[in-house]
Formats: structure tokens, C-alpha cells, sequence
């Protein structure tokens, strides 16, 4: 992993380690590392309600900062989505409009928020798929690297041993 996002990672682990830290706050900050460390656009925590709905926890903005909007999406509108994730394997969508995986939600999410690339990397409880941190770039594809996964996979580490 480029030595920049190691330290990103190791910052963020040691400021977690106060336990004065609110659980709101240290949410924030993780997706907050993420925003910086991979310099996108978005980055967004979503969590299962149940096995057919994922609701948008948290949702940070490099322009407009945070937003709590409630934000759902659902099996039955997005299914090769929702199968993609079922996988329990991350979703490297490049070009997000396009791909098998993340293709049913560009009308109604890429498409009207200029989405181009998404990377949807899991989060674990023991072995049950949770939620997911949702990196979004907008405007222009990005081609997501190996370090850029391993980095949010290490985020993804961070929050479940925070959150479990």
C-alpha cells in the first residue's frame, strides 16, 4: 500500500483509540480519512436494515460537507446490484453507469448525482455482511488501484472493530 494511505490508516486508528470519541464522531472521521486519502468526491456508510435494504447512515461531500439525508435503496429496484453485493466481495466499478454490477442504479442514483465510479467495500460483522463504505467519484472515471481497495478495506477493518 503507498506509504501515504499507511499513514492515513495509522493516524485514524490511533485518534479512534480515545474512547471520548463519539460514536457519530469517529464515523465521521472515518469517512472523512477515506474522503482524503483516495481524494474523491463522496464517501458514504450504509448499513442493512435487513437482507433487502440499505440505508444511508452517513454521506460526506468534498464541497458540501456532511449530509444525513436518508438515503434507501432496495433489493427489488436494484437487484444485479444487490447480487453483486450478496458476494460479499468488493465492487470495483469503474465506470459505474456501465458495469454488471452497479448498472440498474444509474438511473435513479448515478445518472441525477453525476456519479462515474463507485467502490463498495464491505463491512463485517464476525461472518454477516453489515454495511458498506460507498467511495463515489463524480464528474470524470476513476480507475479504482489495488492500494485504493486495500485502503478502504483497512477503514472497513477500523470501523467493525470500533462498531462490533
Amino acid at each position: 500500500m503507498e506509504p501515504y494511505l499507511s499513514a492515513e490508516l495509522e493516524q485514524l486508528r490511533s485518534a479512534l483509540q480515545n474512547r471520548d470519541i463519539s460514536d457519530s464522531e469517529a464515523r465521521q472521521q472515518i469517512l472523512t480519512c477515506c474522503l482524503n486519502g483516495l481524494k474523491i468526491q463522496q464517501v458514504g456508510l450504509w448499513q442493512y436494515t435487513d437482507e433487502d435494504l440499505l440505508r444511508c447512515e452517513l454521506l460526506l461531500d468534498k464541497d458540501s460537507g456532511m449530509s444525513k439525508e436518508a438515503l434507501l435503496i432496495d433489493r427489488w429496484s436494484f437487484p444485479g446490484y444487490f447480487a453483486a453485493l450478496d458476494k460479499k466481495k468488493v465492487i470495483r466499478a469503474s465506470d459505474a453507469q456501465s458495469d454488471p454490477a452497479t448498472r440498474d442504479l444509474a438511473d435513479l442514483f448515478l445518472k441525477p448525482f453525476d456519479i462515474k465510479s463507485l467502490l463498495d467495500v464491505p463491512i463485517f460483522h464476525g461472518d454477516k455482511l453489515s454495511g458498506i463504505i460507498c467511495c463515489e467519484q463524480t464528474a470524470v472515471i476513476k480507475r479504482w488501484t489495488e492500494d485504493e481497495v486495500a485502503f478502504v478495506e483497512g477503514l472497513a477493518d477500523i470501523y467493525c472493530s470500533r462498531f462490533s
